[in-house]
């Protein structure tokens, strides 16, 4: 065999390597070719941290990829709890700056204070595809954070708990989202679904 064909059989290999990877949803790994996580540290408590898809990776998805991604760090930061926050509230960027690339995006809605979930923006992809992605800055705090108002956030052992078969086996393995928790100055933390408004009960003796 000459060394063209060698060369011709090694490309084909390659491209059809490329073509597989591409053709699946994306897994948990760090950022390359079929999308995957990125973070970058803003100061000691902050984060801003980003999980890519793919066109075969579902939004859920790359939610939980997201989420599991952003308890990892917390813990190797040596911190058990965080919170998403805007990017222009952490500093990240400009109340002004040009948040989204992509046409038709209001940007206003991403100046506004979310809580929960974080914001998932979509980013036009090379001949017209659409790629779900997951973005935001983090707090990470311990219980001996200082406290000025209610904050929503997430328990970074439970969400490992939780997601952590689900992001080692490819999505494979079932997994719900993991429960926000809501800290409030001078109060023990309590389930956000707790505070959620309900219908009276009704009696069971007077059936009102």
């Amino acid at each position: 065999m000459n060394f063209d064909i060698k060369r011709a059989l090694a490309a084909c290999v390659a491209v059809t390597a490329m073509v597989t990877l591409v053709g699946c949803a994306t897994y948990y790994k760090p950022f390359g070719v079929a999308g995957g996580y990125r973070d970058r540290q803003i100061d000691d408590q902050t984060l801003h941290v980003e999980f890519h898809g793919n066109g075969y990776t579902s939004r859920d998805t790359v939610h939980k990829y997201f989420l599991y991604r952003c308890a990892e760090l917390t813990q190797q930061h040596g911190f058990k709890y965080f919170m998403v926050v805007p990017p222009a509230l952490s500093g990240a960027i400009s109340p002004t700056a040009n948040l989204v690339g992509s046409k038709g995006f209001d940007h206003k809605l991403m100046q506004k204070v979310h809580s929960s979930p974080p914001i998932i923006i979509y980013s036009g992809g090379g001949g017209g595809a659409v790629y779900p992605t997951d973005s935001s800055d983090i707090r990470m705090f311990n219980d001996d954070a200082v406290m000025t108002a209610k904050t929503l956030g997430w328990d970074a052992a439970e969400v490992i708990e939780q997601l952590g078969a689900f992001a080692h086996s490819n999505s494979q393995t079932p997994a719900e989202l993991p429960k926000a928790w809501v800290f409030e100055p001078g109060r023990p933390k309590v389930r956000a679904e707790d505070l959620l408004p309900s219908v009276p009960k009704r009696s069971a003796v007077s059936g009102t």
